[in-house]
């Protein structure tokens, strides 16, 4: 039973391992991104999600 636990942890760990790594790949292009000057303001992103959720859910209702 331990040798199975320490088998999940270890397979566990190595997919935290890919997982952040992915992460930080994302995060080196957004900020590569950001110098480059290709941002869009806050308030605009989310008035965008607003009006996709709105239309969603008229399409589910």
């Amino acid at each position: 039973m331990i040798a199975k636990a320490l088998k999940l942890l270890e397979e566990w760990e190595k997919g935290y391992q890919e997982w952040e790594e992915e992460i930080q790949k994302k995060i080196a292009v957004g900020l590569a991104s950001i110098e480059r000057g290709n941002v869009v303001d806050g308030e605009v992103v989310m008035a965008r999600l607003s009006k996709k959720l709105r239309k969603a859910r008229e399409t589910q209702g």
